[in-house]
């Protein structure tokens, strides 16, 4: 297919007839993907290390005013990342610099509680496997939990950002820890942890990564990258009482293979999310896992255009439509914002170039209320070396 599109577009060049486009624009809309539509894209932030940090690799947030806060996961005043606010007027500010000591290089998304303070996940810290930090409205940061390494820890390594619970409860996922294959935890409001889950790699899963859903019964869902079955990732259901539920073991062929964290659960209750591999060619896939448990796939990247390896939770508007990212691929092979019609058909919002637009995105994307779409890209260096970008993509 992309070498019979590639033939049409050289033979639109010369061809005087209008007959040849029609007949490309059919065949791209054959193969599930539509010609993108009209959209504004603008850069609102480029981060160039120091201060502000560099390579920003989580989903943004967003307070009632406008304002955006997310992390990078490098630069800043040690170099070892940062988080940071940007005002609605485009002023960024650092709320909290990195230093090994209180962490390292986070890439997880933050929380806001009804305070207004932010919570997130970070690497290192003083137990060597990672910390949960809070970053208070008022200004102050400190470790609200220590996560600790070594043979025999209750969880290590968190991976994904937390969610918390009207009792001030947090869950999150850890790669390592339990047995080995990974957790799903939980640290109360006094920053007591309580492994939920220790993974035994299989039949249940290995390496699983928040951020994690949570229904109105207190039943948390997840992803994990690997194990299963086939070792290719599972999804997951840990009920309030402790016990897991496989809803799906990849195979790494047409459904996918080492499905992303952060899934997406609709006012249904059915589960959205994506796979980094697999598919018709080897290129991943989004998915849909109803309430009633059938795995249905939505969509199989090609690795032309429309992107390669999709990553970062998915986010869905009032009608069904669902958005997301491709880390590579696309027209210049650096990633790809995309949009996934109800009738299954993609739609390319913007291919990045590496320039100023930046490049790979590592992320999910956030929509305001006027479905305004606001993203990062990972990193930006056709032009000049840069440390990524925070976009804005107006429909």
């Amino acid at each position: 297919m992309t070498n019979i599109i590639r033939k049409l577009q050289n033979g639109l060049q010369t061809a005087k007839a209008g007959w040849l486009l029609s007949i490309f624009i059919a065949l791209a809309m054959a193969a599930g993907v539509q010609p993108a539509t009209a959209q504004t894209f603008t850069i609102l932030h480029e981060f160039t290390g120091l201060p502000d940090g560099a390579n920003p690799q989580a989903t943004l947030i967003q307070d009632a005013a406008g304002n955006l806060f997310g992390t990078t996961f490098t630069g800043g005043g040690a170099a070892e990342g940062s988080v940071f606010k940007m005002t609605k007027a485009g002023r960024v500010s650092i709320l909290l610099d990195f230093n090994n000591l209180n962490g390292s290089f986070p890439h997880s998304s933050l929380l806001m509680d009804s305070a207004g303070n932010l919570f997130g996940t970070a690497d290192e810290g003083p137990g060597g496997a990672g910390v949960l930090f809070r970053v208070a409205k008022n200004g102050g940061a400190q470790i609200f939990h220590a996560f600790q390494g070594g043979e025999g820890s209750e969880a290590a390594v968190p991976a994904g950002g937390v969610i918390a619970d009207a009792a001030g409860n947090f869950f999150g996922a850890t790669v390592l820890g339990g047995l080995g294959f990974g957790t799903v935890y939980q640290v109360d409001a006094t920053g007591k942890l309580k492994a939920l889950h220790k993974f035994l790699g299989r039949p249940d899963g290995a390496g699983p990564q928040g951020p994690l859903v949570q229904d109105a019964d207190g039943n948390l869902y997840g992803a994990a990258v690997e194990g299963g079955t086939k070792n290719k990732g599972t999804i997951f259901k840990l009920a309030k009482n402790g016990t897991l539920t496989v809803l799906h073991n990849f195979t790494g062929v047409r459904d996918g293979g080492a499905p992303q964290g952060g899934l997406l659960m609709d006012s249904a209750g059915n589960l959205f999310g994506s796979a980094f591999t697999g598919g018709d060619s080897g290129n991943g896939t989004l998915f849909e896992i109803t309430k009633a448990g059938k795995f249905v796939r939505l969509y199989s990247f090609t690795g032309g255009t429309d992107g390669i390896n999709p990553n970062g939770g998915l986010i869905q508007d009032p009608d069904g439509n669902l958005y997301g990212t491709a880390q590579v691929g696309g027209a210049q092979g650096l990633g790809t914002v995309f949009k996934l019609s109800r009738a299954h058909t993609l739609t390319v919002l913007h291919t990045f170039t590496g320039g100023r637009d930046g490049a790979t995105p590592f992320a999910g994307l956030l929509r305001d209320s006027v479905g305004n779409l606001f993203g990062t890209a990972e990193q930006n260096f056709l032009l000049q070396q840069r440390g990524g970008t925070i976009f804005r993509i107006t429909q």
